[in-house]
């Protein structure tokens, strides 16, 4: 037989071919005398060999330094993988002489002997009941407040929880054997509104909201325990336990049974009642620190929000004692350019943020060039990527009312964007939790797409922005003046009093 530490230590190889058979070099001198072989009927192929060197997995993660530079791209998407732990292992057992167990016996044997026999633990029928290892441990992921992106599971993407553990065995069979200790759950905390999935599998669960759970790999279980016993007593022994090892091939049940290892995908979908869209500079991020207390980045350039910043609006003050049931969560999202549904942009990326909101606004620039084309814009790239976001209940913010040449065309403005829209149709602001569950199961990729039933995906795109519905209101702020602030928190809580 040939081995390749026989084949010269060089990248070309040599093949002769004789009679439609192929042989190594080293072959022919040791097989064939090459004199007595007519050289005609050899023919001699040359193969190059070039090692590969195969690509490293971890290298398509991102560096340190990468996730401190440019966190947008990766805090609201991950692939972790998990692995639970292990059963522990059994133990072959014998079983104790009655002789031995009865030498000392003196005056009392019955009694003694009695005692013995009830010492082992046994079942309600009266089997024995003989030690198992320990369960191994499950792999929990739940939602924890404390989080907010799942940037941690760039920096360790590999989970592992504890095996069970052993019978500690002395090899003979006793009252004080014990089962094995079961190992503790791993339990993973992770952002509220993470969906868990298989990687590029089924949906396992949408953790919504604080606290809610779900096992996502489960445990081996223990192996069990296996009586030794001479084969006169293995007929006695079988009547109390079927615990009895019966050939070799039986020590396979002492080992405990493997856990789990799954590949999941995590992704972040931001929770929140209000969405605030809008081209960037608008004036999203300024809105959202003037009437909550997140402090967002502001500057007075593009681009400024990178990722989504969250903020707690105060409930209604006019419903008394219900005003904290009216509270509310406002999503600011990084600001949207015309292609954003193409993935130009950062709009792409965070669109899907919008999946849970009951409410948008639209803030737009009063003082660029053209704020009902921009408008428009950021409709339409809502149009492109999910239509059912305008589908859903809004209300545009007219910002920087201040500035003189957006305060002389606000009426044109605001009753150009009435326009904007149909009286026809009404708002889709339910959807039942089975539709939410079947929708979130289509999920593949980084656009996700929720449409009602009945309604396919081109008869939606085939509608035009004038045939979804109308604002609910148009207010005209100015956000960094403080200017009629009131009365666009009014129409907030209206609207979502609607929703």
């Amino acid at each position: 037989m040939l081995s390749l530490s026989s084949l010269p230590s060089s990248s070309y190889l040599t093949l002769h071919s004789h009679q439609n058979k192929l042989f190594f070099d080293p072959l022919i001198s040791q097989r064939f005398d090459r004199r007595k072989i007519n050289i005609e009927n050899f023919r001699c192929y040359t193969i190059k060999c070039r090692l590969t060197k195969t690509k490293d997995s971890s290298s398509s993660s991102p560096n340190a330094n990468t996730l401190t530079k440019e966190p947008h791209k990766y805090f609201d998407q991950v692939i972790i993988t998990v692995r639970a732990g292990d059963g522990g292992h059994g133990a072959v057992l014998g079983v104790p002489s009655q002789s031995v167990a009865g030498s000392n016996l003196k005056g009392k044997q019955n009694k003694e002997k009695t005692r013995w026999k009830s010492s082992y633990k046994r079942d309600f029928d009266g089997t024995l009941i003989l030690p198992a290892g320990g369960h191994g441990g499950d792999v929990v992921i739940y939602a924890d407040e404390g989080k907010d992106t799942l940037l941690e599971f760039h920096r360790k993407s590999r989970y592992n929880a504890k095996r069970g553990g052993n019978v500690d065995a002395m090899g003979v069979l006793s009252s004080l054997l014990r089962d094995g200790l079961a190992a503790p759950t791993l339990r993973v905390p992770v952002p509220v509104g993470t969906v868990v999935k298989h990687k590029r599998g089924k949906l396992l669960a949408d953790l919504a909201q604080p606290g809610e759970e779900v096992i996502v790999a489960r445990g081996g279980q223990g192996g069990i325990s296996l009586l030794e016993v001479p084969d006169h007593r293995r007929k006695r022994m079988m009547a109390l336990t079927t615990n009895v090892m019966r050939d070799d091939s039986d020590k396979v049940l002492v080992l405990g049974q493997p856990g789990e290892e799954v590949s999941l995908e995590l992704i972040l979908r931001v929770v929140a009642d209000v969405g605030l869209v809008g081209l960037p500079n608008a004036g999203k991020s300024t809105l959202l620190a003037a009437i909550t207390h997140a402090k967002p980045d502001i500057a007075d350039y593009p681009f400024t929000t990178l990722m989504p910043n969250l903020g707690r609006l105060d409930g209604d003050p006019t419903l008394g004692a219900e005003r904290y049931s009216s509270e509310a969560t406002l999503a600011d999202l990084p600001g949207l350019i015309e292609g954003a549904h193409l993935g130009k942009g950062l709009g792409r990326n965070f669109l899907r943020h919008l999946r849970r909101t009951s409410l948008l606004v639209h803030v737009v620039d009063t003082a660029a060039e053209n704020p009902v084309n921009d408008y428009r814009t950021v409709k339409e790239e809502l149009r492109m990527y999910n239509p059912d976001y305008l589908e859903r209940p809004y209300i545009v913010v007219l910002n920087k009312i201040d500035l003189p040449e957006a305060r002389d065309r606000l009426p044109s403005l605001t009753e150009e964007i009435f326009r904007i829209g149909s009286d026809e149709v009404t708002y889709e602001t339910e959807m039942s939790s089975e539709d939410a569950v079947q929708s979130l199961s289509s999920i593949e990729g980084a656009k996700e797409d929720i449409f009602s039933p009945g309604t396919s995906n081109k008869d939606k795109k085939d509608k035009e922005i004038e045939d979804y519905p109308r604002p609910l209101a148009v207010v005209g702020v100015s956000v960094l003046k403080g200017i009629r602030i009131n009365e666009m928190l009014k129409e907030i809580r209206a609207a979502l009093r609607k929703c």
